[in-house]
């Protein structure tokens, strides 16, 4: 099956219908952990001030490598019985806390190394890395402006093939695309504090689609 570019031509009513689509790749410059402490006792206060404890620790750690209070969030706090199955039966064993924290890094070289102290410090699980673009819409902007310019370049050549004259002014735009680049990881795992984590950003793609009418004379 092939797919064509998107365009239609109408010489009845003197105008043309196209479409234009620009993706530009742009390095992240922030990135978003979501890390948390889990602590399991067989009495709920010392599950909770274990998870209490360890999460201080999480804390200091973020905020002597650089992280900012204000970038520190907790997103989550739970507490969950939990129980075995003996003999078919449910036995209540104890309780588990859970406390995670969305933490925004804004020295992205050091994501590695941070996310290493704060497992040293206590925290036991990595639940999501997402890089990101602290300005996204500058980005979009440009992608925008180089869709225009292809939607006007694929109507001024269908004006021509059809002759026509092309009028530069547009009719209508309908923008189609969203302003927020979709993050480039998303990821969630468990792990331990002698693992070295090795992260890697990558780049952001930003994209940029839109439709124009034309009107032709």
């Amino acid at each position: 099956m092939h797919y064509y570019p998107y365009y239609r031509t109408n010489q009845t009513n003197g105008s043309i219908t196209v479409s234009g689509e620009h993706t530009m790749y742009v390095d992240p410059d922030q990135a978003v952990v979501s890390l948390g402490v889990v602590t399991n006792d067989k009495e709920l206060q010392a599950a909770q001030n274990q998870n209490q404890q360890k999460s201080g620790e999480v804390v200091q750690s973020l905020l002597s490598n650089g992280v900012d209070k204000k970038d520190i969030q907790t997103s989550t706090y739970q507490v969950f019985p939990q129980y075995n199955y003996e003999d078919g039966k449910q036995v209540f064993t104890g309780y588990e806390v859970r406390q995670v924290f969305r933490v925004t890094i804004k020295a992205i070289e050091k994501v590695g190394t941070i996310i290493d102290d704060a497992l040293k410090s206590g925290a036991n699980r990595v639940e999501n890395i997402q890089f990101v673009q602290s300005n996204p819409i500058e980005s979009y902007r440009q992608a925008l402006a180089a869709a225009y310019q292809k939607a006007y370049l694929k109507a001024l050549t269908l004006s021509n093939q059809s002759n026509q004259q092309l009028d530069p002014r547009p009719k209508s735009i309908i923008e189609q695309s969203s302003p927020v680049p979709a993050p480039f990881l998303t990821t969630a795992y468990m792990k331990t504090a002698d693992e070295g984590t090795n992260v890697q950003p990558g780049q952001i793609a930003v994209t940029a689609i839109i439709t124009v009418n034309f009107r032709t004379h």
